[in-house]
């Protein structure tokens, strides 16, 4: 009986093989389409996803054109404002800076006739002024010891003239009037140079004439 029941079984299977392929084959369509299902919406979700990106960067961009356009004055279309600040200038090299050369405000003019010989006839003049204001001081005291009524017609000369300190006074004058021609030779006017020797000659003739009115006194006596 059990071996009958076998055969049967074996005979007649529960499940044939054709029945298992016939639905191995209807569920695999059934799979295909589940997972073309998902692809379909992660596709879907992806391309919502860059769709919502570029939509973004496309107001983006669109903000970042209108604040870069701008009117510019005077003009009717807009046009792209440079938002950026300008690239700052490079520091510009330092000029080499020469300081000028001082320049004198006066410059001593050259002159024809050399500096040395000038000197040389300014010592002559010199000596010669202050020889005459000896001879005058000398003279004047032979005429105020020889006559009692003679005096000193010069104020500054007088108080000196009773007395030796007559030969020390009357060089004052001949050592200023040297200073002066010193100061004649060096100056910025041409006839003022020219006239140098002018002062010890007229100081140096003057005692001299004085010197020989006062022997022309001391011979009238």
């Amino acid at each position: 009986m059990l071996l009958a029941v076998a055969a049967l079984l074996f005979q007649f299977p529960a499940f044939s093989l054709h029945k298992i392929q016939a639905a191995e084959k209807i569920s695999e369509p059934a799979a295909v389409a589940r997972a073309a299902d998902d692809s379909a919406g992660s596709d879907s979700s992806e391309n919502s996803t860059l769709v919502a990106k570029e939509v973004l960067s496309a107001a983006r961009l669109s903000s970042d054109a209108e604040s870069s356009v701008a009117f510019a004055p005077g003009r009717l279309i807009a046009e792209p404002a440079n938002s950026s600040p300008a690239d700052p200038v490079a520091p510009a090299a330092p000029a080499a800076f020469e300081p000028a050369p001082i320049v004198p405000a006066y410059k001593v003019p050259m002159r024809a006739v050399s500096e040395q010989r000038q000197n040389r006839e300014r010592l002559v003049l010199s000596l010669a002024a202050h020889s005459a204001a000896g001879f005058d001081a000398w003279s004047t005291r032979l005429v105020i010891s020889s006559m009692p009524q003679a005096r000193e017609m010069n104020p500054l000369l007088r108080p000196f003239a009773g007395n030796a300190s007559m030969y020390a006074a009357v060089q004052v004058a001949p050592t200023i009037l040297d200073f002066v021609s010193r100061r004649m030779m060096n100056s910025r006017h041409g006839w003022v140079r020219h006239t140098w020797w002018l002062p010890q000659a007229v100081g140096a003739a003057v005692s001299l004439g004085s010197g020989v009115h006062n022997l022309g006194v001391y011979n009238s006596r």
